[in-house]
């Protein structure tokens, strides 16, 4: 085999074994920051509003299901069971979260909860007749991401409920959500990609779960921000 060839080769052998380790890495850190937040919601949870407690909720799930992951990766080597999990728990929390906050459209409002039961019952059927809860179930999570997005732009121009809200809450509220914009919109587009790359039975590249690992870090750097500052303007008001 020619040398140049060769040379090639071993420099794509290094790039990828540097990127599966930045990926641990990211990924080990992701999950003690996770658990970090977990600890303050449980310590303070009785000082947060109760919409910053419903993120609190979120923040459990999350860190439940990781810890899962990782057992269940050691133990059967497929960890994807609790992907289609995840999705539906995650579409339900963030729902809930959302659910007190929108107040428009009128028709969403109204049918908050039977839109949210139909859309639960797609995510169930999808893994139940259309995808193996043993793979990835990209369709419901690509639906999903869109519908957290459109949460997320409805809020920001949702005004008439914002108005209601105490100052500090309405400005943290609005970090949190520019959070979940931006890991799901970001997220949207990795799954997409994923999508495409199973389809074609071509291996996922590590970068694209390394990017996601980012953005799951700044989605948490934004929540923990939002907390703490919710806690430490609380209890200045109150001293």
């Amino acid at each position: 085999m020619d040398a140049t060839v060769l040379e090639w080769l071993s420099h794509l052998f290094q790039a990828r074994t540097f990127m599966l380790v930045f990926w641990n890495l990211l990924a080990d850190l992701n999950i003690v920051f996770l658990a970090l937040i977990a600890v303050l919601c449980i310590w303070k949870f009785s000082v947060f509003p109760k919409r910053f407690q419903k993120i609190c909720y979120l923040i459990w799930f999350n860190l439940a299901i990781e810890i899962g992951a990782r057992v269940l990766a050691e133990v059967t080597g497929n960890n994807l069971p609790l992907l289609h999990i995840y999705t539906l728990g995650e579409f339900l929390l963030l729902s809930y979260f959302y659910k007190g906050l929108l107040s428009a459209p009128p028709f969403l409002s109204k049918n908050f909860g039977k839109i949210t039961l139909f859309i639960s019952m797609l995510i169930i059927a999808n893994t139940l007749f259309l995808q193996s809860i043993y793979g990835f179930n990209t369709y419901a999570k690509t639906a999903v991401q869109f519908i957290f997005i459109l949460y997320a732009i409805l809020y920001f121009f949702d005004l008439s409920e914002q108005d209601t809200l105490e100052i500090i809450e309405k400005k943290y509220l609005r970090l949190i959500n520019s959070a979940i914009l931006i890991y799901y919109s970001g997220s949207l587009f990795i799954f997409m990609f994923s999508n495409y790359f199973l389809q074609n039975n071509l291996n996922l590249p590590s970068g694209l779960w390394a990017f996601n690992a980012i953005l799951n870090l700044v989605f948490l750097s934004l929540v923990s921000f939002s907390l703490w500052q919710i806690i430490y303007r609380k209890t200045r008001l109150s001293s």
